[in-house]
């Protein structure tokens, strides 16, 4: 099963393309600034096969943290990339 990365994406729209994914046997590993905040992700977790979705915490700040974000990704999806500023 393929894996994507998506980055900036606990929005509506992002909500609408990690669905369609999910329902085409993707694996998802979804950023987060802070993992302690689940209203900003829990509603992906109410997806259909919300089983193949990871939620990770990264600083988008810092080039290392999107690069291991992305080292096992077949697929890197940047929703918002104005949060990415090296």
């Amino acid at each position: 099963m393929k894996k994507v990365g998506v980055i900036g994406g606990s929005g509506f729209i992002e909500s609408d393309v990690i669905s369609l994914l999910l329902l085409h046997n993707f694996n998802i590993k979804v950023s987060t600034i802070d993992i302690s905040i689940k209203e900003n992700y829990e509603h992906l977790m109410e997806l259909d096969h919300s089983e193949n979705l990871y939620v990770c915490e990264i600083d988008t700040q810092q080039k290392s943290a999107i690069s291991n974000f992305t080292k096992d990704c077949d697929l890197v999806i940047f929703m918002n990339p104005s949060d990415i500023k090296f």
